[in-house]
């Protein structure tokens, strides 16, 4: 079930606290990778707030495109 032959390989590192709290001795890539995680919340109350106030708006125009469309339909098929 175990694959137990592989016990020297390094694994791939998900969860990284202990090295994130050392900033200096961190790699670039580390670093970019924190701040992306720690901006990640951000992005997401933006995006969170932009569709809880326009999310009539964007229905109402997909309705209006999903009309116009089906009407569009129905007049080349005459």
């Amino acid at each position: 079930m175990f694959n137990r032959n592989n016990r020297g390989r390094k694994m791939k590192k998900i969860f990284q606290w202990e090295e994130y709290l050392n900033w200096k001795k961190m790699t670039k890539k580390q670093k970019l990778n924190f701040k992306r995680a720690c901006l990640f919340p951000l992005l997401v109350y933006v995006v969170y707030v932009f569709l809880n106030q326009y999310s009539f708006a964007i229905f109402l125009l997909l309705v209006l495109y999903f009309l116009i469309r089906f009407k569009n339909r129905n007049k080349l098929d005459r």
